[in-house]
């Protein structure tokens, strides 16, 4: 009995400090992305220094890109993922490039992406622009 209140509690922990957000992928056709970490521009640099977004199609996850680590670098990094999976099983990601992003722009919305992002997403040298 101990052990089972133990384990409600561990749950109600995690319930209360962790938020789980559920993608609603079924709500567009095709390609769109998804911020799963917010995206933070800092004040110093006018860019974007971290943050991430999921690309998905019809629901499958098919790149990610990582704005970076806080650092006002430019810098972000474009993981390819195969089948929808974007790590091997050892946490490496399968196919990755860090790519150059513009830091006059700073907005990045979730839904529909353009025919150029598109493009920029599946691009080997570069990745989608903010």
């Amino acid at each position: 009995m101990k052990k089972y209140y133990c384990f409600c509690l561990v749950l109600l922990l995690f319930m209360g400090c962790c938020k789980l957000t559920k993608i609603e992928c079924n709500k567009y056709d095709g390609f769109h992305k998804y911020i799963y970490e917010p995206i933070v521009v800092s004040e110093d640099c006018n860019c974007i220094v971290s943050g991430k977004v999921k690309y998905l199609k019809d629901c499958q996850t098919v790149a990610l890109i990582h704005y970076g680590d806080g650092s006002c670098d430019n810098i972000a990094t474009k993981i390819i993922c195969e089948n929808g999976d974007c790590f091997d099983k050892n946490d490496s990601p399968l196919t990755s490039v860090d790519f150059t992003i513009d830091c006059n722009v700073n907005s990045i919305t979730e839904g529909p992406i353009s025919s150029s992002e598109l493009n920029q997403l599946f691009d080997p040298s570069s990745g989608p622009q903010p």
